[in-house]
């Protein structure tokens, strides 16, 4: 048995190790450091809050195209054998790329891993953010005080073709951990001048079960699965969907060396917003959008608690159409928008147990003011920019939402009022 002082300079060493990589730091292109967890859930499924719950990682991306990743994760099972263990997981490929006529390539990207199982300090994170947001720490025991070390290989390929403004892309990965699991995964998919990326695919993974809930997080993540990737350099986010099993996970992160890269940026193709809305009560709503000129798409989604046993998941989706507003000032840019789509209402007991699952149809108006010279600044081929703005919804046919879950009204409101900021990336395609 390690202790647990022993189990965390081990940690430390192996990531230090890892980014002193012998490519050395000049070779470095990128330097990539996210986090993970679960409330990333676009509204989709029923955010259970447990399974794959929070991470951390760290990838570094030299110009030869050598990739070290590193990730921490945590991975909880509040439901069957109330335990958690968490995983520390190095991962060190080379892609052999082959360029084959008619715009066809094809990728080798062969991989040696390892993978820490113990208890590495996650649960004291989780529910330090968990207290952040007025929750409930989940408090659960790791299965035994043991450090498990499991050594591993696997090989990615991948066939791209050039398509439009974008390239299509077929891949298949396996790999296997001694003693621990092995795993398979299929996908086809589609990048956009590298900066967003669709997919859908399969994923298969069979374990040894040593831990008493590993079996059941590959039921979780195992089946088909959707994916959504934004690449904006210096701005990155991670999205991947079970519809048979509701759980999802999402990653952001910033890459440390974006700024490094020359300026290419000209002109706007396409824009990609994030941001935070509030209603008056103070509920907190994830947005993200996609524009295109005149054309909007605009995601909101809230998740969480209600008491004790019962959780929630929200998310609406709607497109509208945007005019802009005295355009020759310099540093205020006015916007109005108006248009219509769905909302989506979740409502889950014990984790997985549907109370409510209903769709209404909703009409929105927001206007909004871009702060400042606009780009505020620029990293590669896009520019950042903020905006603050507000927004009216009203939803149809409220009323037979209620249910008798205390607290939940709140949120089947037929008129919504919000207040936020957004982060506005604009993407120059020519400049890929």
């Amino acid at each position: 048995m390690i202790a647990p002082r022993l189990r965390m300079w081990i940690l430390v060493s192996l990531i230090a190790l890892l980014g002193m990589s012998p490519v050395g730091a000049a070779t470095i292109e990128q330097l990539l450091l996210s986090t993970g967890n679960d409330a990333i859930s676009l509204g989709l499924g029923n955010n259970q809050d447990d399974g794959k719950s929070f991470s951390v990682a760290l990838s570094l991306v030299t110009a030869s195209g050598l990739v070290i990743d590193t990730a921490l994760t945590g991975y909880t099972d509040q439901k069957v054998s109330k335990s958690r263990y968490d995983t520390v997981t190095a991962h060190l490929s080379y892609p052999f790329t082959f360029t084959l006529p008619a715009h066809w390539q094809v990728t080798l990207a062969p991989a040696l891993a390892i993978t820490l199982i113990g208890s590495f300090g996650l649960e004291e994170i989780q529910n330090l953010l968990h207290s952040f947001k007025h929750k409930k720490p989940v408090v659960l025991p790791a299965p035994n005080g043991h450090l498990d070390a499991h050594i591993g290989a696997g090989l990615e390929t991948t066939l791209y073709h050039r398509l439009g403004p974008g390239r299509l892309s077929l891949g298949v990965r396996g790999g296997h951990r001694i003693g621990w699991e092995s795993e398979f995964n299929a996908h086809i998919g589609y990048e956009l001048g590298g900066t967003i990326s669709l997919a859908f695919g399969y994923d298969y993974t069979q374990g040894y079960c040593d831990y008493p809930s590993q079996c059941l997080q590959e039921e979780r993540y195992n089946g088909f699965f959707f994916s959504a990737d934004w690449n904006a350099h210096l701005l990155f986010t991670s999205y991947r969907y079970y519809p048979h099993s509701g759980f999802s996970f999402g990653f952001i992160g910033i890459d440390a060396l974006a700024f490094l890269r020359p300026q290419t940026y000209q002109k706007s193709d396409l824009t990609v917003t994030h941001g935070l809305f509030y209603e008056v009560d103070g509920n907190p709503l994830r947005l993200g959008g996609i524009e295109v000129a005149n054309t909007v798409f605009t995601l909101l989604y809230i998740s969480g608690p209600i008491d004790g046993t019962h959780r929630f998941n929200i998310g609406q989706y709607t497109l509208s159409y945007r005019w802009q507003l005295l355009k020759s000032s310099r540093y205020l840019h006015p916007s109005v928008q108006a248009g219509g789509g769905v909302k989506r209402y979740n409502l889950v007991e014990g984790f997985d147990q549907p109370v409510l699952e209903e769709v209404r149809p909703v009409l929105t108006v927001e206007a909004a003011v871009g702060l400042g010279a606009k780009p505020l600044w620029i990293v590669a081929n896009t520019a950042y920019s903020l905006r603050v703005g507000a927004s009216l919804t009203y939803v149809f046919a409220t009323g037979s939402l209620h249910t008798d879950v205390s607290g939940y009204d709140r949120h089947t409101k037929a008129w919504v009022f919000l207040l936020g900021i957004t982060l506005a990336v604009d993407h120059d395609l020519s400049r890929v």
